[in-house]
C-alpha cells in the first residue's frame, strides 16, 4: 500500500482528528514525511487542518474513492455478509476476500471496518492494521518479523525486541493483503494464531503471547492452490469480489462520476467529458478493473488540464485526444500488457515531460533535482519503447504498425554511416526509434517545450548520427527536427541496453576488521531499502585491512549479482561500485545509492564523481553517521575527543579524509558494541581482538593507548587487550 493511502486509511480511525506525530508513530514513518502528505491532502480538499496545540488533521466528509453503491445488489450483499462474519461472537470469523487485481478487496475491508464503527458495533479508534505480504515476499525472515515481531538476537541485525503487527492489532482488526505470499512457516504460525489466539515472536521458544484480533485476508490467487490446507480451512467465510466486467453498467457509470468528481475537486475547475469519451469509458474492456479505470480517467483528465493551462479556458473538457491510447484505438484491449505496449508506443514524450514538470513544480523541487527527474522520464520512455520490441521479437507492438518507408530510411542512413560506433545498434533500438519519430511526425502541433532536460547524456558520435538522420528526414519528409528532438534520437543509441540478470542482486557490507560494523551496516541498509529494491540481498563479510582483499567478496561476486559494496574501507575490487559508509548517512549520499539501485533494475549509468573531502568535513560526517547507528552512548563525546586528538594522528599516519572517517567510524561502532556486551554480559560475549602478527612501532601504540584511555573515561567503555596494537597496525595499513 502506498504511504498516502496508508495515511488516508489511518485517518478514518480518528474521526475527530489526530496529530502528524501520532500518525507517524502508528505507521512507522518519519514525521516530516507524514506532515508533507497531510498538507497535500489538505490542499486537495481531502482533509481538514484544525488549528490549535497540537495541530490536528482529519478527513473531510467527502465520499470514499471506491464506493459500493446500491446499483449492484451483489456488492451490497457481500458487504453485509462480511459485516456479519466480522461481528460474529465472540471474536468474529476469519474472512478471506478473493478476486482479480484492482477489484477493490482492500477498499471492501476498509469500508467494512468503517461501517462497523459508524453503526456502533466497534468502538471508535479500534485498531485496523493492514499489511501487504508481497512487500517482503523476497525475504521470508523479515516478513515474519514484521508480522509477528522479533526477539533480540533472533538473527543478524535483530538488535532489540520488537513487537509485530499482530500485537499492534490486539483488540482490533488485522488485514493481510496478498496473504498467499506468506511462506509455509508463516501460514502455520497464522493458523495457530487463528486457532488458539496465541503466537511467538521470531526467536522466542517458550513464552506464548495472547491477542484478540479479527482477521481479514485477501488474495488474487485460488485459495485451494495458494494456501496450506490447514490455513485454508480456518477461513470459514470466503467472499469473491466480482471483476468490473461482471458488474452492472449503472455501477460503472457511478464509478465514473465519482472519479470525475475527485479530479474536479483536485483541479479546482469545472470538469466535463464529451459524450464520446464517456461512452468509451463505460464500454471498454478494463482488465485492471477499478484500479485501471481510475488510472485511465486520471491520465485523460491530466491531459485535458494541461491543455486548459495553455489556452486559459474557464473549464476543463476531456476530449477524445486526451484518452489513453488503448481507448483511442478501435477494438478491445484484451490484456493489460497489450494496453501498456500501446500506451508506451505512441505517448508523446514532450507531453510526458510537461506533466512531470508540472508535478515537480507543484512540489517545489529544486532545479537540479528537477533536471534529474526529467532525465529519468526520458530514459524510462526510451527503455520501455525498446523493451516492447525486444519482447515482440521481429514484430512491432500490436496496434502500432511502423511505416515501412520510415524504417527503411533509418536502416539506409545507419548503413551509410561511415564511422565506427561504440556498440552495434540492435534492431529493437531502430524500430523503437522509428515508432518515436513516427509519433512525432503525426503530432498536429509539433513543439519542444523548455521542460526537455538541458544536459542529455549523449555521446558526440551519436549526436552526429542523429543530425544525419535529421538531414535524411528533412529530404524525404520535409520536416526540420528541433535540437531537443535530435538529442532524444541520439539517446536512443547511446542509452545502454538493459542487462539480463539471472542472479539475485546483492550488496556487500565490509569494515576494517571483523564483522561488527559490517553487520551494523547490513541492518541499517535492510531497514532503508526502497520498496522496489526489497529483492536486494545484503551480506556482511570480512576484509583484510592491509591487502583489502576478501574471499567472502569473491564468493558473493560469483554467487550473486554483486551491485555495490558499502563499508569503511574500499576493497581491492575496482569493478564494483563502492559507497563509503559515511557518505550513505548523508541524505544526498543515500539518494546516490537509491539512484544506483534503480539503474541496476534498468540500465547502468555513469558513476558520479566522489565529493572531495577535507579534514574539516570529518567530524560532522562521523557524527551524522554515528547518530543513525549507535544506541549506547552519545557520539558527540567521541567527536569532541576526535577533534582534539585527530591532528596528531594525521601527522603520524598521513591519512586521507576518507581513510580517517573509516577509522573513527570503526572505533565508534566498536565502542557501541562493547558497551552493549558489557551492559548485558549474559547475553552476548564480546570477541577478543587477536594479538598482532607483527609488533607495530611503540610510538603508534602509545598514541592509541592514550586515545583509548580518554575514550574509556568519556563513554564508560572497557576496551580489550591488544586493541591499541591492532589499531596501530590498521592505521598504518595502505
Amino acid at each position: 500500500m502506498k504511504k498516502l493511502d496508508s495515511i488516508i486509511q489511518k485517518l478514518t480511525d480518528w474521526p475527530e482528528g489526530t496529530t502528524a506525530g501520532q500518525l507517524a508513530e502508528q505507521l512507522g514513518l518519519d514525521r516530516s514525511t507524514v506532515s508533507r502528505y497531510l498538507n497535500q491532502l489538505v490542499k486537495q480538499g481531502q482533509a481538514d487542518k484544525i488549528a490549535g496545540r497540537p495541530v490536528l488533521y482529519r478527513l473531510n466528509k467527502q465520499d470514499n474513492p471506491y464506493p459500493f453503491q446500491s446499483a449492484h445488489a451483489e456488492m451490497t450483499d457481500l458487504l453485509r455478509e462480511a459485516l456479519a462474519a466480522l461481528l460474529y461472537p465472540p471474536h468474529g470469523l476469519p474472512i478471506l476476500l478473493t478476486g482479480e487485481t484492482g477489484v477493490g478487496k482492500t477498499h471492501l475491508a476498509q469500508k467494512l471496518v468503517q461501517l462497523a464503527t459508524n453503526e456502533g458495533h466497534l468502538p471508535p479508534g479500534t485498531p485496523f492494521i493492514t499489511f501487504n505480504c508481497a512487500e517482503y515476499a523476497q525475504n521470508p525472515e523479515l516478513l515474519l518479523a514484521q508480522l509477528f515481531g522479533v526477539k533480540k538476537g533472533a538473527y543478524t541485525g535483530a538488535e532489540e525486541n520488537k513487537p509485530g503487527l499482530v500485537e499492534r492489532a490486539d483488540q482490533g482488526i488485522l488485514f493481510l493483503d496478498e496473504i498467499h505470499r506468506l511462506p509455509p512457516s508463516g501460514q502455520e504460525m497464522l493458523f495457530t494464531l487463528i486457532d488458539q489466539g496465541s503466537f511467538r515472536r521470531l526467536g522466542e521458544t517458550h513464552a506464548e503471547r495472547q491477542v484478540n484480533i479479527r482477521l481479514i485476508g485477501a488474495t488474487t490467487e485460488t485459495p485451494d492452490v495458494a494456501l496450506l490446507p490447514t490455513l485454508k480451512r480456518r477461513f470459514s467465510v470466503r467472499l469473491v469480489i466480482p471483476p468490473l466486467r461482471e458488474r452492472s453498467p449503472r455501477e460503472r457509470e457511478q464509478l465514473l462520476a465519482t472519479f470525475l468528481k475527485e479530479e474536479e475537486s483536485q483541479m479546482g475547475l469545472p470538469l466535463t467529458m464529451t459524450d464520446e469519451c464517456r461512452s468509451r469509458f463505460l464500454a471498454y474492456d478494463c482488465p485492471g478493473n477499478i484500479g485501471q479505470l481510475k488510472s485511465d480517467i486520471q491520465i485523460a483528465c491530466a491531459r485535458a488540464f494541461l491543455r486548459q493551462l495553455y489556452h486559459h479556458q474557464e473549464q476543463v473538457v476531456v476530449t477524445l485526444n486526451d484518452l489513453p491510447t488503448h481507448l483511442r484505438q478501435q477494438g478491445p484491449v484484451t490484456t493489460a500488457i497489450t494496453s501498456h505496449l500501446k500506451r508506451t508506443a505512441s505517448d508523446n514524450i514532450y507531453e510526458l515531460l510537461l506533466q512531470r514538470h508540472a508535478q515537480l513544480t507543484q512540489q517545489a523541487v529544486a532545479p537540479l533535482e528537477m533536471e534529474r527527474e526529467l532525465q529519468e522520464t526520458v530514459n524510462s520512455y526510451i527503455r520501455r519503447l525498446v523493451t516492447s520490441f525486444k519482447k515482440g521479437a521481429s514484430h512491432e507492438p500490436e496496434g502500432t504498425p511502423i511505416e515501412p518507408r520510415l524504417l527503411q530510411l533509418l536502416e539506409n542512413t545507419l548503413a551509410s554511416w561511415p564511422h565506427k560506433l561504440p556498440q552495434a545498434i540492435a534492431p529493437a533500438q531502430l524500430k523503437a526509434l522509428a515508432l518515436h519519430i513516427q509519433a512525432f511526425i503525426q503530432q498536429p502541433e509539433r513543439h519542444h517545450p523548455e521542460t526537455v532536460p538541458s544536459h542529455l547524456p549523449v555521446k558526440p558520435i551519436y549526436k552526429d548520427l542523429a543530425r544525419q538522420i535529421g538531414h535524411a528526414l528533412k529530404q524525404h519528409y520535409h520536416i526540420k527536427l528541433p535540437e531537443a528532438e535530435l538529442d532524444l534520437i541520439a539517446l536512443f543509441f547511446s542509452l545502454d541496453e538493459q542487462p539480463s540478470r539471472g542472479k539475485p542482486r546483492c550488496i556487500a557490507t565490509v569494515c576494517l576488521t571483523g564483522e561488527g560494523a559490517a553487520s551494523t551496516l547490513e541492518s541499517w541498509l535492510s531497514r532503508r531499502l526502497p520498496p522496489a529494491d526489497r529483492d536486494v540481498l545484503i551480506r556482511s563479510v570480512q576484509i583484510d585491512p592491509f591487502t583489502r582483499q576478501s574471499p567472502g567478496l569473491e564468493h558473493l561476486r560469483e554467487t550473486f549479482d554483486l551491485i555495490a559494496i558499502v563499508g569503511t574501507v574500499p576493497p581491492a575490487m575496482s569493478d564494483i561500485p563502492y559507497f563509503p559508509a559515511w557518505e550513505l548517512y548523508q541524505p544526498s549520499g543515500f539518494s546516490k545509492l537509491e539512484r544506483h539501485l534503480a539503474q541496476t533494475r534498468q540500465v547502468p549509468g555513469e558513476e558520479e564523481p566522489q565529493v572531495p573531502l577535507t579534514p574539516e568535513d570529518v567530524p560532522e560526517l562521523i557524527l551524522q553517521g554515528l547518530l543513525d547507528t549507535i544506541t549506547h552512548y552519545n557520539p558527540k563525546r567521541l567527536i569532541q575527543l576526535v577533534e582534539q586528538e585527530a591532528p596528531q594522528f594525521r601527522n603520524v599516519f598521513g591519512w586521507t579524509a576518507e581513510r580517517e572517517i573509516g577509522i573513527w567510524m570503526h572505533i565508534g561502532i566498536y565502542a557501541d558494541q562493547l558497551l552493549a556486551a558489557q551492559l548485558n554480559p549474559g547475553k552476548e560475549k564480546d570477541k577478543q581482538p587477536l594479538p598482532p602478527e607483527a609488533e607495530p612501532p611503540t610510538g603508534h601504540v602509545q598514541l592509541w593507548e592514550h586515545f583509548l584511555q580518554q575514550l574509556e573515561q568519556c563513554v564508560s567503555v572497557r576496551f580489550p587487550p591488544y586493541t591499541a596494537h591492532e589499531l596501530a597496525r590498521l592505521s598504518a595499513a595502505n
